[in-house]
């Protein structure tokens, strides 16, 4: 008996059976599913909470911009403080319509000073109550007749 010889071409030669794999313990079957079930909620909640603080930060950011807008109205040369409040309450409407609600624009101008403040609540993924209150303030511009 003579094995195959080696001048045959490679697809004349005969295969080894393929062997078996061996058996695999079949204690954990079953498992992978159990711990996809444990993760994923896991997972998905980190993934929403990064989301709810995203929009925490924007509505912060977007609440300061608005009382710095206000604050650049109402301390113009013969402003309101009305002029200021309808200036912050239009930049909210226009940048954050539907991620601040409960907005509560309050502008306070003396003789020589404006105070801004802008309240709001931020839109919330889990039903909580969150809220951004942002503070401008600054002089109020003001004629002055030059020195002789």
């Amino acid at each position: 008996m003579t094995r195959s010889s080696p001048s045959l071409p490679p697809h004349a030669r005969r295969r080894r059976p393929a062997r078996p794999h061996p058996r695999r313990d079949r204690t954990d079957s079953g498992y992978g599913i159990v711990e996809a079930v444990i993760v994923f909620p896991a997972v998905l909640a980190m993934l929403f909470l990064i989301v709810q603080f995203a929009l925490l930060w924007h509505g912060r950011h977007v609440a300061e911009a608005a009382a710095q807008a206000a604050l650049r109205s109402a301390a113009g040369y013969q402003s309101t403080a009305a002029l200021g409040e309808r200036d912050a309450r239009a930049y909210l409407h226009q940048v954050a319509p539907k991620l601040l609600t409960a907005q509560d624009v309050h502008v306070y101008r003396t003789a020589t000073g404006v105070t801004v403040q802008v309240r709001a609540n931020v839109v919330s993924l889990f039903g909580m109550h969150l809220s951004v209150s942002e503070t401008a303030a600054g002089p109020v511009e003001r004629y002055v007749s030059p020195s002789r």
